[in-house]
This record gives C-alpha cells, structure tokens and sequence, in this order.
C-alpha cells in the first residue's frame, strides 16, 4: 500500500500548509506519581536515568491533572477537553458493574460533535500513531485513533519515511503496585523518608512509601530502556521525548484528590536540538494542554473545539495560563463531588457534599496496607489531629490554601479576612469556568448516562455512504460527529490495519473499498463494501 502512504502524505501538506519535516515524537508515561524524583528536589528519590534526561530536557514544575485518577486524566489526555465538559468525570464509567453505583449500569462518554481523539489529526497530518498499550479514556479507542494499539504497538513499525507518534505506559508505579510488590527488595530505607502531617508515622506507613519509592526506581529503569532502543536504532536526534504521570502520587489523599498531592505531576520534554536544555518552566499548564502542544509540536494547529492551549510549538499560546481547575465526581463505588481552581500561589476548594469527610472507604484502595492501617487507628481513636482531618465531617462548604507557604495544604484559610480578596477572585472564578467550561457540571451521572446512552443502551452508527465523484470515492454519513476507517483489498498498511479517511479515496479498477463508520462510544457501524468498476 506505499503508493497509498505517498497520496495522504501529499494530501496532509494541502490540507496544513506548506509542507513541513514532522519530528518524531515519542510520549512515555508512568502512573501514580508526584514529583519525587531527584531531578524535581526529592532527596530520597533514586532515579538516575531521569536525573540524567533532565539535563537535556525541560522540566515543567507547575503541570496538573485535572483530578488525582486515571479515567478521568487519560480523557483530557486524549481529547485536550476538560473531563467535566465531555461527560467523562466519574471513575470510572466504562467499569464493571459491582464498581458503580447502584442504578448507574457501565457506560461509554460519547464524546460531543466535533471532538475527536486528537492523534486523528496527527494521523491526518502523515504520522504513524501507536498506543502501547493502556487506554482507560472512558471509552474504548475508536479504530481511526491509532495505526497501532496494544502490546505490540512500537513506533518501529512505522512505514520508511513515516513520522511516527508512539505512547508508551509504564505501569510499574500504580497504586496497586504498592500491594503487589510489598516483598520486593527495597531500594530506600523506610528510615529516610519524610512523612507528610497527614500520615501517622508508623513503621506500615514508612514501608509502604519506600515500596513506592522502590517501584519509582524501577520505573526509572524502564525509562531507559526504552530511551536505549531509541538511540539505537538511530532516532535519538530527530525525535522530541515527552515524560509525565498520568496524576498525582499512589497513596491515601493523594490518589483520587484535587489537592496539590493529587494534581501535580512531574512533566519533562526534550527536544533533539537542545532547545531550553536543562531549564525549568514553572509556567502554570494542565492535561488538556498535552495535546494540544503536541499537535503544535507537529506543526499541526490544534482545533477551535479544544479546550487545550498549546504552551509550546508553532501554535503555542503567548498568553499563560493564569488558573488551572480541579474536579472530581464518583471514584468507583464512592460519591464526593468537589471542584477546584489553583493559580500561581493559591487553591480554591468547593466541597459540594460538605457532610461526608474527604476520605471515602475505596474497597479498591483498603487493599493497601496504609490504608488499613490508617482506618485501624482511626477506629481506637489514635490518629493526631492534623491526620485526623482527613477523616473528619462535617467539612466546609469551601477550602482555600496558601500552597505556596503551606505545602501539604493544612490549614484552612477560607475565613481568614487577610485572604478574602483572594477569595473573592477565585471563587468568581471557579463559578466562571463551571458556567463557561463545564455544562454538564450541574448534571447527576444518570442525566450524563442518559444523555449519550438513552435507556442505557450503546447508539449504534447507521453505515457510511460511498459517493463516487471525479476527485476519487467520498464517504459520508446520516450521522454526526463520525470519522471513517477503511481498507482497500481487506488491507491498510497490513491486514490488521485501517486507514483514517481524510478525503477522497483514489481506486484502480476492480479495488474493493471497505469502510466504517466510528465515533467514540458508540457502536461502530456495519462494514458497507464498493468495488471500482
């Protein structure tokens, strides 16, 4: 299918300008991590192979998450839309029926007309995309989104001459990892760690942070690795490399959290010329902002329908952001709805459940030992009071916390008169973006249910139509919002493959098309069949 690849690369230089080199871009994420590496100040932090990147890289000190969990990140991560905007808040809603509400059965967002994953328009744009291999979008990735996706998806299998952009998971630091490797050897001691005010120190405590901190090592390692088969294969000095986590760390109040231990991720980027190596970009940026910086990266401008800014690139925005948001739903089976808004030194809180203390008995989460054993004080009422917090009700209807000054977010400041026009600003603020940003905020998750999946049930695509005209085979849909997949001869660029549609499909006599019609969280439509006569 070469001559096919030549044909949407000369269609990609019509449809974005004068054609451009792409760079290679290669993204590898981990989970469940806060800035403790040695290269973001963590004296504890054993990670050499980060340390080292770092020289070469930028490093983003003020990245956020939009909610300290997966589903709901990885949504913004792969649509630059805020999580609240699109449907895809609540943890998780593509999940197995004993993880949800009752009355709520497993659904997939529907993602509105004009929001698409945004690596089709990378893959517009003459890339190779590939996705190894964790998903977790609150809906399951359409066929148009990558080339590739699952464990063997690797940017070395991009066609000669292709640019490729490739993501690769780690998930080595995942909560769950603290359970599963409690019996792994140890690479800090738990003596030398720093345990915040809001964790009893208790020999369950300390042991289960240098499991974190031993699980960030390995990480590390396979960080490498995965640099090491890049420079071998000689791409080292045309692809820009991108690092982050998908949220805030692993542990009690600060996995599923809108506070800083949940939405501050460590975020790194290198660029093959050096560009800014070794500098610190404390600029305030957040998930939906990792796309759309992408795409300018790429020399693609990133839609009007994203909510995302591009802080680097051919497109970046020259304004900074001024406020990062925080909102959280349904974690699992547990409610506690809250929303956030963070500038360069504060954050504002609302707490919309104000009789129920932040902390919620996850079952997920009581498999971590601390977890237990923070309940098992709790009960013989031997927690301090600064640990206590966390599990006291009823709570404020607002928060505000001085981060700069108080790291760890302690002390409440929302009646202080010192702070009240700080107050005052984010407030109006918070309300703003909800109003503005967020339509859906106001909804309950049955509403949002019904809305994309009426009676609880997947909308199916209607098939797409064939259109032969003088320019080549258009296809066209009765539906909104779709995007095509198709192949030609029952192949892309190999059996398992299917081409994004972009424009209109050249055939030789006697070709055979086929095509789909697919739009997140929808059921894709029937395969529809035409043969050039």
């Amino acid at each position: 299918m070469k001559w096919y690849y030549y044909s949407l690369l000369l269609l990609a230089s019509e449809t974005f300008g004068k054609p451009v080199e792409h760079p290679n871009i290669l993204c590898i994420t981990c989970e469940d991590i806060s800035p403790r590496l040695g290269c973001f100040g963590d004296p504890v932090a054993k990670t050499p192979n980060l340390d080292k990147f770092s020289e070469s890289a930028i490093r983003f000190t003020r990245m956020f998450t939009t909610v300290g969990v997966s589903a709901p990140s990885r949504a913004a991560l792969i649509t630059g839309m805020y999580p609240t905007t699109i449907g895809a808040n609540y943890m998780r809603n593509f999940a197995r029926p004993e993880s949800m509400p009752e009355g709520i059965p497993p659904y997939q967002v529907v993602l509105p007309t004009g929001v698409k994953c945004y690596t089709e328009y990378l893959r517009a744009a003459g890339y190779y995309c590939t996705n190894n291999a964790k998903t977790d979008y609150q809906f399951a990735p359409p066929l148009t989104a990558w080339d590739e996706q699952g464990k063997d998806a690797h940017w070395k299998n991009a066609p000669k001459g292709m640019p490729f952009f490739s993501i690769f998971n780690l998930n080595v630091t995942h909560e769950s990892q603290v359970w599963v490797r409690t019996d792994k050897p140890l690479v800090v001691s738990p003596d030398q760690i720093q345990i915040p005010p809001y964790y009893p120190d208790d020999e369950v405590v300390r042991h289960d942070m240098a499991v974190m901190y031993s699980n960030i090592y390995e990480m590390d390692r396979q960080f490498q690795v995965l640099v090491d088969e890049l420079k071998a294969a000689g791409k080292w000095e045309n692809t820009i490399i991108i690092w982050f986590s998908d949220n805030g760390g692993p542990l009690p109040r600060e996995k599923r959290a809108i506070y800083e231990s949940g939405m501050l991720v460590p975020f790194m980027i290198r660029f093959p010329d050096g560009y800014h190596a070794g500098d610190e970009d404390s600029r305030m940026c957040m998930f939906p902002d990792i796309p759309a910086t992408i795409l300018s990266l790429a020399g693609v401008c990133p839609p009007e329908s994203m909510q995302g800014e591009a802080f680097l690139g051919k497109y970046a925005n020259t304004t900074p952001r001024q406020y990062v948001y925080g909102a959280r739903n349904r974690m699992d089976e547990q409610v506690d709805k809250q929303g956030a808004v963070r500038d360069g030194r504060y954050r504002y809180v609302r707490n919309y459940n104000p009789e129920r203390p932040n902390y919620n008995p996850n079952a997920y989460r009581l498999q971590m030992p601390m977890m237990r054993r923070m309940v098992e004080l709790l009960q013989r009422d031997s927690l301090e009071a600064a640990q206590m917090r966390w599990f006291s009700a009823p709570r404020g209807e607002e928060e505000f916390y001085d981060v700069e000054n108080d790291p760890y977010e302690m002390h409440n400041l929302i009646g202080d008169a010192r702070y009240q026009a700080d107050v005052d600003r984010m407030r109006k603020e918070f309300d703003r973006w909800v109003e503005e940003e967020c339509p859906r905020w106001k909804q309950t998750e049955l509403e949002n249910q019904e809305m994309m999946w009426p009676g609880a049930e997947q909308p199916e695509l209607r098939k797409p139509i064939c259109v032969e005209t003088k320019k080549g085979i258009t296809l066209e849909s009765e539906d909104e919002g779709v995007s095509f997949a198709y192949q030609i001869n029952g192949e892309g660029f190999s059996k398992e493959h299917w081409f994004l549609y972009t424009g209109p499909i050249q055939l030789k006599r006697k070709e055979k098309l086929t095509a789909i019609a697919v739009r997140a969280g929808m059921k894709d439509s029937e395969k529809i069949e035409f043969i050039k006569e």
